[in-house]
């Protein structure tokens, strides 16, 4: 189920772009550091170089969207970085709401052999909260990293694998900057040393959107394995097993 729901998003992903490609795109890099930067009416695209990750807390690499997302969004990360053979080489991201919001949604990737991962969200009322956290092959670069927010299905996260995060209630989140970094202090060593990682999000009204046919899509979709499996582990019973 989760490698359907990634497999359904990423098609949308690809799809959205090219449904919206004559509605007003736009194509900047006037940020600093950031490139391939590509906006449509329903989409917004950018890449970070390596570099962001040998930003410390205090001085991230940080995106900010001309106009806040606060209606349903989902957001694919694709982390194509390379990072430094040292301890704790990481990639910390996080999703922010408008200031002086202290909202945000984060996301931590480990580079070295273990792969590990957290995810947690940080609210006014509950604090910091880790979610979700592995130590061991936690993400995968094979698919991306999916976070997505509905206004009546909340927050949900996959980690390349399957969901870790289902449908948790935030009293709405709207996003309006990305930051990432990855040291600590500016004296800690590099984490990265080539590569980049990307940035895909898709949002708006679900009514003008592929997002809407989302839960049917994956009904359908669903329905459609189980019955093609039953019937073909009918086809494969032995004449033995049916005396």
């Amino acid at each position: 189920m989760g490698n359907f729901l990634v497999s359904t998003l990423i098609f949308l992903l690809i799809l959205t772009p090219a449904l919206t490609f004559g509605q007003n795109m736009q194509i900047t890099s006037s940020q600093s550091n950031i490139y391939d930067v590509i906006k449509t009416k329903k989409s917004e695209q950018f890449v970070f170089p390596y570099t962001a990750s040998n930003n410390d807390r205090r001085n991230p690499l940080i995106y900010t969207y001309d106009k806040p997302k606060n209606t349903n969004w989902i957001l694919s990360i694709q982390n194509n970085m390379s990072y430094n053979s040292i301890q704790g080489a990481k990639t910390i991201i996080r999703l922010q709401e408008p200031s002086p919001s202290e909202k945000f949604i984060e996301i931590a990737m480990f580079g070295d052999t273990n792969k590990k991962f957290w995810a947690a969200v940080n609210t006014k009322d509950s604090g910091y909260i880790r979610l979700y956290e592995k130590n061991n092959d936690g993400w995968s670069t094979d698919q991306p990293i999916i976070i997505g927010y509905g206004n009546n299905q909340g927050l949900s996260i996959t980690n390349g694998k399957r969901i870790i995060v289902d449908r948790l209630p935030m009293d709405g989140f709207t996003i309006s900057s990305i930051a990432v970094y990855g040291k600590d202090d500016n004296m800690s060593p590099s984490n990265t040393h080539a590569g980049n990682i990307s940035f895909d999000l898709i949002f708006g009204d679900p009514a003008d959107s592929p997002i809407f046919y989302l839960p049917l899509g994956m009904l359908i979709g669903t329905a459609g394995i189980v019955i093609g499996l039953l019937v073909f582990k009918k086809r494969r019973v032995s004449p033995e097993a049916k005396l």
